[in-house]
């Protein structure tokens, strides 16, 4: 690559993209016409360029539009009404589960920092965690 070819290089890539203007365009040309190097360096791109135009031609796996759509859908927000449903569903599931289990609440509340430090430090094997809420459970069972 000569010195010449480094001054045309960014003129070359406008011209190969066709968005040269018109004397930038002939500069290139008859650069071009004496440049071996150049002349090789556009015959790569074109071929570049064809490669990637043949395989745009090769379609698509079946459904693969269909997936494609539904990533691209926007997330469906739950409404207010089916939240709030939802959560006293949970509510009052759990605080029938308490109850018919005898379960007191102030046990509950007793041994929640107990499970967050072998949760969240996980200080115990998990084996040994359902050891414990099986001891629980079975306490008031």
């Amino acid at each position: 690559m000569t010195d010449e070819c480094r001054k045309f290089s960014l003129q070359l890539h406008e011209w190969f993209e066709s968005c040269a203007d018109e004397e930038t365009a002939l500069l290139v040309q008859w650069h071009l016409r004496n440049c071996t190097h150049c002349q090789r360096l556009l015959m790569e791109w074109q071929t570049i360029v064809d490669e990637v135009k043949a395989s745009l031609s090769i379609p698509a796996p079946e459904g693969f539009e269909m997936r494609l759509r539904q990533r691209l859908r926007p997330p469906q927000l739950v409404s207010w009404r089916e939240l709030t449903v939802s959560w006293m569903l949970t509510t009052s599931g759990a605080s029938l589960a308490v109850f018919w289990l005898g379960i007191s609440l102030s046990e509950i509340l007793r041994s929640i920092p107990q499970w967050m430090l072998g949760i969240v430090g996980w200080s115990i094997l998990p084996a040994q965690w359902l050891q414990q809420l099986w001891e629980l459970l079975s306490r008031f069972a």
